[in-house]
């Protein structure tokens, strides 16, 4: 009898800690969390704010972060950057 081997349950199956480990049978896949690109083995961090200003108002500067980005209004406007 042969079973399968769960590759995530060591090691995060070699994915990338900043990714997600999905075993399938005989195997796994590797998918980078969102914030991250890459092929799931190696996730590099997406720079959101070189696209459309990461989602931030047109009024707000965008800052980069590890996964994620932040927004922050411009002086003389108020709100949470994103509106």
């Amino acid at each position: 009898v042969c079973n399968d081997v769960g590759e995530c349950l060591l090691n995060n199956g070699g994915c990338s800690p900043n990714a997600q480990c999905i075993d399938t049978i005989g195997s796994r896949t590797c998918s980078c969390n969102s914030g991250y690109n890459g092929d799931g083995i190696t996730c590099n961090d997406t720079d959101e704010c070189l696209t459309n200003n990461g989602g931030c108002s047109s009024n707000a500067q965008c800052t980069n972060t590890i996964g994620s980005r932040t927004c922050s209004c411009n002086s003389g406007f108020t709100g949470d950057g994103i509106s």
